[in-house]
Formats: structure tokens, sequence, C-alpha cells
């Protein structure tokens, strides 16, 4: 078989694509499909005649078979013989097709070396790197090269590879703005041993990476030699957060009363208005920030009681107190301010309380009347504590909030979702079966 025959071993058996499928040919069909479609039923839509197309040829989506006609070109197969580091078959078709070396592949404009380092494969980025590929050539999604993504993917051997043909170990300008060591540290798995080599090459640590890696020293030097390091952001990808709100992200109490220590601001928000409480999944993550929002609020009620007037307290005081089960001040702060819980109060208390599983906290704000159907704006969602407790597989506050009321037919304002897809989607399969469960002997 020539290296750019089609594999006609993974065509499905029922497809009836001709010898040469095109996108562009696919394309037209689906908008004559829709045509069609719309003389019957006006609501139909583009995703629905490409579905009908694709299920014709036997595949399961619009995009499996745009996959499968892409892999059919030449270009295609040289991705996909670079993304499974396939070497052998990169040579040949690099050896037949030689202008092929600087292809770019849909959506983001990724080369092979992006498509081979992501994998992994060392075999396949030495042989990109040696026919001449640039080591430092960026894709245009993420503004990326390469050894951005063999650091997220924690691929040290390719990462050395990369720098060693004098690829950039510090890579500014991604645009998460977090730099080639942000991107070893700073999703879900830190990758250590990356970060390590890419300092040893002349990277520097920054305040987020220092934080995924709990190195506390580091992260005092950086605070020491930049003061501002502690309201630094990240980018608008991640909702402009402070280095506060990452460290509960992260699920690192040290590094929390850390950043406090060295001066954060425990009431400092994020782009959309939370603070760093509102990240928080469990009791113990934040104590240190509702620590010092509680001494800022012991500080406010001394005030108000030698001015002789009303305190004036927030959400936040309220949350903090609670979180800390002060009770005494909590029904202080709730005399003064009814309005905290109040029915139609978008404070915000129930919901977060329900979102870091703060059972004494929930039962507290249930019994002095807190609207379990309270909405709460969270990251653009209008969300009620049902949702937010569904979500993170809190099965206790999921009871609580249905004995006390919460309607579980009520949808989110951005996803139209109810609180049993949020569970489904974020995979809380005890919550979906107790929200199955509370449906079915429940009339709508």
């Amino acid at each position: 078989m020539s290296p750019v025959s089609p594999d006609s071993s993974r065509l499905p058996e029922n497809s009836r694509l001709p010898e040469r499928p095109s996108l562009e040919w696919l394309r037209k069909r689906a908008k004559r499909r829709l045509d069609e479609m719309r003389a019957a039923d006006a609501s139909a839509t583009l995703a629905d005649a490409q579905f009908a197309i694709a299920t014709e040829h036997g595949f399961s989506s619009w995009r499996a078979l745009e996959a499968h006609v892409d892999a059919l070109t030449v270009e295609g197969q040289l991705f996909d013989a670079a993304r499974h580091g396939d070497a052998a078959a990169l040579r040949t078709l690099l050896d037949a097709h030689p202008e092929e070396l600087h292809a770019r592949n849909k959506p983001y404009a990724w080369t092979l070396l992006h498509a081979a380092a992501f994998g992994g494969h060392l075999d396949a980025v030495d042989l990109l790197l040696t026919r001449g590929l640039d080591v430092n050539a960026r894709e245009r999604g993420d503004n990326t090269s390469a050894m951005h993504w063999a650091a997220a993917a924690g691929h040290l051997d390719v990462v050395r590879r990369l720098a060693d043909a004098g690829g950039d170990v510090v890579g500014r300008g991604d645009d998460h703005a977090l730099e080639v060591i942000g991107w070893a540290t700073c999703w879900e798995h830190p990758h250590a041993a990356v970060a390590e080599l890419l300092v040893s090459r002349g990277a520097r640590h920054h305040i987020f990476s220092a934080i995924s890696l709990n190195l506390a020293d580091e992260v005092r030097r950086i605070v020491a030699a930049d003061p501002a390091a502690l309201g630094s952001r990240q980018s608008r990808n991640e909702d402009h957060r402070m280095p506060l709100h990452y460290a509960v992200v992260r699920k690192l109490p040290a590094m929390v009363s850390l950043l406090l220590e060295l001066g954060a601001d425990p009431l400092a928000v994020d782009g959309s208005g939370h603070t760093a409480a509102a990240y928080a999944t469990s009791p113990d993550i934040d104590r240190a920030v509702m620590e010092a929002i509680r001494g800022m609020t012991s500080q406010e009620l001394i005030s108000a009681e030698r001015g002789q007037r009303q305190a004036r307290g927030g959400a936040m005081d309220l949350a903090a107190v609670l979180a800390l089960g002060d009770c005494e001040t909590a029904e202080r702060l709730l005399r003064e301010q009814p309005s905290l819980i109040a029915a139609g109060s978008t404070a915000g208390v129930l919901p977060l309380m329900a979102k870091r599983n703060d059972v004494p906290a929930v039962r507290w704000l249930l019994a002095h009347g807190a609207d379990p159907n309270a909405r709460w704006s969270h990251w653009g969602a209008d969300v009620t504590p049902l949702h937010l407790a569904a979500s993170q597989g809190h099965t206790t506050i999921v009871c609580l909030l249905l004995d006390a009321g919460a309607d579980a037919r009520l949808r989110d304002s951005q996803h139209d979702s109810d609180p049993r897809g949020w569970a489904e989607y974020f995979k809380q399969p005890a919550v979906v079966q107790l929200l199955d469960a509370h449906l079915a002997s429940t009339p709508e």
C-alpha cells in the first residue's frame, strides 16, 4: 500500500463514501441536506444535517466523519503518524512529500512537531527536528510552541530534546500567560521534574508555578523581589484569578496560609467578582481565608459597638463565621442584616456553603430561613445551591436541600440544565442516583 492510500480497514462497514471524498464535498452535501430538512421542519439545524450525513456513511458523529476524511490526505496521514509516534511512517511520507514538512493542522495550525511532542514521541520529534522543522514555531490557538505542550504532558525527554535543539525554555506570550514553566505545573497534574529541567536551562518560576509545586521558599523569594506578585492575575481564560484564588483551586492550604501571611487580600475578587472562598469545595482548604475575614468582621463589630451604630457586614462575613462554627456572631450579623438570607437574596451564602460541603453551616442557614432555591451568579450562570452541591458530589448537602424544599427541576441560566444534569456532567453517579429517585417520587 502506498503512503497516501486510504486505510480501508478503518472504514465502517456501511460506509458509502466515494473513493476520494473531500471535506468540501461533505460540507456542500450537508448544506443541501439542511435545505431538504427545513422544507419539512423549519427548526432543523446544520448540526442535524451533518449528523444525518455522518450516520448515512456509518459514522457516529460529523466530527468522526471529518476526521476520517482528513486522514485520507497526505497531510492527515502525516499528523496521524506524528500523533501516534510512528516515526517510520512519518519518514516515508516526508521522503515522498518533503513539501509537507511545514504542514499546519486545523483548526489551530499545529505543526507536526506540536503533535509529536504532545504525544511524547521522542523518535518522531527527533526526526522532525533533524528534517529542519522550527523548534520554536507557534500554533495559532494558544500561541504556543511544541515545548509548551510537551511540558504540559510531562514528557521530560522530549522537553530536553527540544531545549537541546534551541527551544525557548521561557516561552512568553502564550494565551494563558503561563510560559512553559506554567504549562508544566499549572494544569491538573504538575510535573516537577520538567520544571526543574526548565529552571536548569534558564527559566524562572513565577508565583503560580511556585504555588503549584508547594515551593514556599520560592514564593517568599518572588514576593520579596516584587510584592505586587500577590496581586498578579492569571489570564482571561482563568477568569483573572489571583494567587490566593489559585491556591484554593489547587487545594493547597499551606500555600493559602503562606499567601495570607505575605499580605494577600482575603477579599480580593476574580474577574467575575468572586473571592477565593468561592473556589473551595471542602471546609478545610481555605480555613485561613475564613479566619482572616472573621478577624476583619470582629474589628467591624467592635467599631460598631464603640460608635453605637449598626454593624456593616456582607455575605462573606456571615460565610466566614459560619465556616468557623461561630454561630453567636452569625446570629448577630443576621439580626442586623436579615437581607443576607432573606427571600430573594442574591448574597449567595447558602450556595457558597453548599458548594464547600459545609453541613453545619447549611443546616444553620436552612433553620434560619434561607431559601433553598435562592439563585446565585456562579461564573456566568445563575444557579441554585442544589446545582452546586450536585456538581461536587455532596450527597448529604443534596439531601438537606431536598428535605428543605429545593426544586430539583430548576435549570441554570447558562446551560439550561437541572441539578441532575450538573451531577451527570461532573461525574457524580451517587448524586445522579439520588436525584433520579427523588424526581421519580415527585410529581411535576
